[in-house]
């Protein structure tokens, strides 16, 4: 076990100082979904062998090598090293092309840098894989309506509603899945149901909603249950509306 530990701390090392030298170039694909989707050349498709037999030796399978990798994505990604995770991400999708929580992960790296509708694409993927997770199909939505949100087509808005439905019967306890739904009514101008899907979704956890938002809602309808009451006298109103 120690032994395999310090081939994969030597790895670490060698790839890391590699990306740390690519960052110089204007954009390494390292830092891109699947690798940018290019054909690689010789060196690279190189280098991608050396690493697969390294992972071959220690690890019992590319499965539980994929899945390492995952896991050292996320810890980068809450550490909000996106380009580092993403890199992770893809050793990981390189390990394992049909692991869907690659390309749910490319999803949320892409979601982040603010580029919804690449991030879409990403997700679908996922979704392929794995068509009844309610939380990746939350995040689906939340990309249409983000992309909704700059364009106002309707079509953007119909799709984010299509996947909050799919994702509440899945699991009717979603709270990510409820605000979603909560901003769909919203943008339909059905602020008491909003209202309604907001409140379901604090109730299970209050971590996800944006009080931005919230102050929005208040601007258009108050809160039937006095729950965010004390925010109204603070509320633009204008500036919601816009």
């Amino acid at each position: 076990m120690k032994k395999r530990l310090i081939a994969i701390l030597a790895f670490f090392c060698a790839t890391t100082f590699s990306f740390a030298q690519e960052q110089t170039s204007e954009t390494s694909v390292k830092v891109l979904p699947m690798f940018g989707g290019k054909q690689k050349t010789e060196t690279e498709q190189k280098q991608d062998e050396k690493f697969l037999t390294s992972c071959d030796k220690n690890f019992s399978t590319r499965v539980e090598a994929s899945k390492f990798f995952m896991e050292r994505g996320w810890e980068y990604l809450n550490e909000g090293q996106t380009d580092t995770a993403m890199y992770r991400f893809n050793l990981a999708w390189l390990l394992n092309p049909g692991n869907k929580d690659t390309y749910w992960a490319f999803g949320l790296v892409t979601s982040a840098k603010g580029q919804s509708e690449e991030a879409i694409s990403l997700y679908e993927k996922a979704l392929e894989l794995d068509p009844k997770n309610s939380l990746l199909l939350s995040d689906v939505a939340a990309a249409y309506l983000a992309v909704y949100k700059e364009n106002k087509k309707k079509k953007y808005l119909k799709k984010a509603a299509g996947y909050v439905n799919t994702a509440t019967a899945a699991d009717a306890g979603n709270a990510y899945a409820l605000y979603n739904t909560s901003l769909v009514k919203f943008y339909e101008k059905k602020y008491g149901e909003a209202w309604d899907y907001l409140h379901r979704s604090r109730a299970i956890n209050m971590t996800q909603i944006d009080y931005g938002y919230i102050m929005e809602l208040v601007a258009q309808m108050p809160d039937p249950q006095g729950f965010f009451k004390q925010m109204a006298p603070d509320v633009n109103t204008d500036t919601a509306q816009n």
